[in-house]
């Protein structure tokens, strides 16, 4: 894979919005042997994204932030990799890939803590409406707005993974009842985090804070629609940070405006970016975020490091990672 120096590896790292890239120790390694260029801003279109990247050999991509399908790799013939940082590639045609010879690497860390701490963060801002007060202070007022505390409420957790796990221990210190649903969730696997597993009505039903958990599928897109937003408790308040399709937008926007929900916590979106004028952003009770329970500045650096090192890797000769090393025995 070595290059000559007249015809260098090109590499161009996609979507550093917080612009830390340029902090990673690994990328002057990895500029020693290619030609690397950091893109800062959002590439929406196809022709976009011919345009800049048209003669490069490798891209960094981060989690979701541009989708790569198969109009996208029609427009990219140099491409040879794509080094993802993380795991997930629900933004990423693999069989479109493979089907243009392009190889795919993973990152194999985990985000797991920093998803685990905003997931907690939203709970207690939205009971404690800590941003309503925060902008009424800002603003210069005293706000005289109460909230509700953690403690004796019951937290239900949609799907008990790694990190439902954790949330369910950390909720379980402020003396709440956790309850869960899942797919496949035991009655055993429940207890060993301190919950009681329920069904997903039951659940929906009981719950002072419903949190969702699970990953996107099929199976789990709309899995909180109009039936079930009509089963919430009234007064309940709803946390996401798993994927936006899993909760219907159009019934989470009718839960708030009849009052059914007390409120949200909002990491993910079914669009990302956030339109400016989205209706989720005219609830004073519903708290956003910009996708950012992944994005601490640990995780994204290590993430980075990684993606980094598979480029490395692969210019060596010896690619790691990949989710399809079926494209190199093409030749």
């Amino acid at each position: 894979m070595a290059q000559s120096q007249s015809n260098r590896f090109r590499v161009m790292v996609m979507d550093d919005y917080e612009q830390l890239v340029h902090e990673v120790p690994s990328l002057a390694q990895l500029r020693e042997r290619a030609d690397v260029t950091v893109l800062t801003e959002r590439l929406t279109t196809a022709d976009e994204l011919a345009q800049r990247l048209g003669e490069i050999d490798a891209v960094v991509l981060v989690r979701e932030r541009t989708r790569f399908g198969e109009k996208e790799f029609s427009v990219l013939p140099s491409l040879k990799l794509v080094s993802q940082t993380g795991g997930g590639i629900a933004h990423l045609d693999l069989p479109a890939a493979t089907r243009h010879g392009v190889a795919v690497a993973v990152t194999r860390g985990s985000a797991s803590t920093s998803t685990v701490e905003v997931s907690v963060a939203l709970i207690l801002t939205v009971l404690r409406r800590i941003a309503e007060v925060d902008r009424g202070m800002h603003q210069g007022d005293w706000p005289a707005i109460a909230g509700r505390v953690l403690e004796g409420k019951t937290v239900g957790i949609v799907g008990l993974g790694k990190i439902g796990r954790e949330v369910a221990r950390i909720v379980a210190a402020f003396r709440a009842r956790v309850v869960a649903a899942g797919k496949t969730l035991t009655d055993e696997r429940a207890r060993e985090a301190g919950a009681t597993r329920v069904t997903l009505d039951d659940l929906l039903r009981q719950s002072d804070v419903l949190t969702m958990h699970v990953s996107l599928s099929p199976e789990t897109r709309g899995l909180v629609g109009e039936r079930e937003m009509a089963l919430i408790k009234p007064g309940a308040v709803l946390v996401n940070t798993s994927r936006g399709p899993i909760v219907s937008q159009a019934a989470l926007i009718r839960a708030l405006e009849t009052g059914r929900l007390a409120g949200a916590g909002l990491d993910v979106y079914d669009e990302e970016p956030l339109p400016a004028n989205h209706p989720l952003r005219r609830f004073d009770n519903v708290v956003l975020l910009s996708h950012r329970g992944y994005a601490a500045l640990e995780t994204l650096r290590e993430r980075y490091e990684a993606a980094f090192a598979n480029i490395l890797s692969f210019l060596d000769g010896q690619p790691a990672n990949l989710l399809n090393p079926e494209v190199l025995a093409r030749g």
